[in-house]
């Protein structure tokens, strides 16, 4: 292993990729449901006011885990660890006990569990424990709550591990489990919900918006150090260059506004992953829906990229899966690792009608083309902002087995 004194960052790329979410019970699933441009949306179960949420059915925990872990994990956790079992499947990669102090964990999660779940033992609850139960993993493990930017930051967090050499090897994202009555209730009393109880309710950009829709679910990634994968002949998916964290006032107007700390993440990611607005493809915006989120999103991106901002491609997997609070940013990380390894923008499933205070160049279809460079953005309520930068993997002369395209 390195020690950490290399001048040059070690670089990290994306080996694998777990998820569960509305879409179905895989990674796969999810992918599929977004560039068909289908909504999973469905009406909400378990005595919930009627409306609709993205839900995994009959979920019963990951498969092949005995009852006595994940009868005493939450809902959120059991996630966690069946999108980390499918990464690290993914990935083809094994971790033992002579390299389990070399791979961290980092999940991010905005709502903790619920008082009824995991059989009064807390300390089982966390995203954490569903990442590491059984896993061999015994480098830096934790858990990561910034509110809606949770899932980015773990991202983030986790590559910063590699990159100084800390660890080879990382499992991170986000999980979380929202449709349940105090979750539902206080985004209600905050005026973040739709009023509308349809599959397709949820329409960030559109002028038909009128706020969120809950969903539920996990996405996690496995992340190397890029030539350690390239010495184990591993499948790579994209490299993660890095991004960046910012935090301020959500909204009170006083300088600097919270638009202006919203967009220092991107230059500031732009700036310390030495890449160039016009490298960035594409966009996979926080969509939460809501008329003045969507706004506010818009205003970030217009004053991160100027006029570049109408030549890229931006979608969201919120209309698809649900608003997932703190997954929501490691599912369009998923998303955007296929979308660059497969050169396909997944078109954003429920937009139709434009709005003049969100120009954006909403993907309204699948299209094929040769991305680099993509964005994923994600925002917290109280002001957390992330921003993480994914760009196409190029195999080196130096690679001692030739990677994937």
């Amino acid at each position: 292993m390195p020690d950490g004194t290399d001048s040059e960052p070690r670089r990290v790329v994306i080996t694998g990729v777990g998820a569960i979410t509305a879409a179905g019970p895989t990674a796969p699933d999810l992918w599929t449901a977004l560039i068909e441009g289908r909504s999973c949306l469905t009406p909400l179960a378990d005595g919930l006011e009627p409306r609709f949420g993205g839900q995994v059915a009959n979920y019963e925990g990951p498969a092949g885990v005995p009852e006595r872990f994940t009868g005493l994990m939450g809902r959120s956790a059991r996630f966690a660890l069946d999108a980390t079992i499918q990464a690290i499947a993914d990935a083809d990669i094994q971790f033992n006990a002579e390299n389990a102090y070399l791979v961290a964990a980092l999940i991010g999660t905005a709502h903790g569990p619920g008082a009824t779940e995991g059989g009064g033992r807390a300390q089982l609850n966390t995203g954490l424990a569903g990442a590491t139960i059984g896993l061999n993993i015994a480098g830096p493990s934790f858990t990561v709550g910034a509110d809606g930017a949770s899932g980015v930051s773990a991202l983030i967090q986790a590559a910063q591990l590699i990159q100084a050499g800390i660890v080879n090897v990382a499992v991170a994202g986000g999980a979380e489990a929202p449709l349940r009555e105090d979750v539902v209730a206080a985004y209600e009393e905050a005026g973040l919900l739709s009023a509308n109880n349809s599959a397709d309710a949820l329409r960030p950009f559109d002028a038909r918006r009128d706020g969120l829709l809950l969903g539920e679910g996990a996405a996690v990634l496995v992340l190397e150090d890029r030539e350690l994968a390239a010495q184990r002949g591993a499948h790579v998916y994209a490299e993660l260059v890095g991004g960046a964290q910012t935090a301020g006032p959500p909204g009170d107007g006083a300088p600097p506004t919270d638009v202006t700390i919203a967009r220092r993440s991107i230059g500031d990611a732009l700036k310390v992953c030495g890449l160039a607005p016009s490298e960035i493809d594409m966009v996979f915006t926080a969509g939460a829906g809501t008329v003045e989120g969507d706004k506010r999103e818009t205003d970030i991106l217009e004053r991160s990229f100027g006029s570049r901002i109408q030549d890229m491609y931006l979608t969201s997997v919120s209309p698809t899966v649900g608003y997932t609070a703190g997954a929501a940013g490691a599912i369009s990380a998923a998303a955007a690792a296929f979308a660059i390894s497969e050169g396909i923008v997944p078109p954003h499933a429920t937009y139709a009608e434009p709005d003049a205070d969100c120009a954006l160049d909403i993907a309204q279809r699948v299209q094929r083309d040769h991305l680099y460079g993509a964005v994923v953005s994600a925002y917290g309520t109280m002001g957390q902002n992330a921003t993480l930068l994914i760009r196409r993997h190029v195999p080196e002369a130096g690679d001692a087995i030739p990677l994937a395209e």
